[in-house]
């Protein structure tokens, strides 16, 4: 579980990085993503994939 733990984490730390190019307009071409990929859409999917991180996290067993 605790690969599984690192995979959500990067992805979720990459998501919360994504929302923040995407709500400074960093990146030019990112404005032609459909409107659905807004700013809001892709930090609240960090923050669920960091939380799935920490439930990995706590869900290991003591002997691992």
């Amino acid at each position: 579980m605790a690969i599984a733990a690192w995979v959500i984490g990067v992805l979720g730390g990459l998501c919360a990085v994504m929302g923040v190019v995407t709500a400074t307009e960093a990146v030019t071409f990112l404005a032609d993503l459909p409107a659905q990929f807004t700013a809001l859409f892709w930090v609240a999917l960090g923050a669920v994939l960091l939380l799935g991180c920490l439930a990995c996290l706590n869900s290991r067993s003591e002997f691992e």
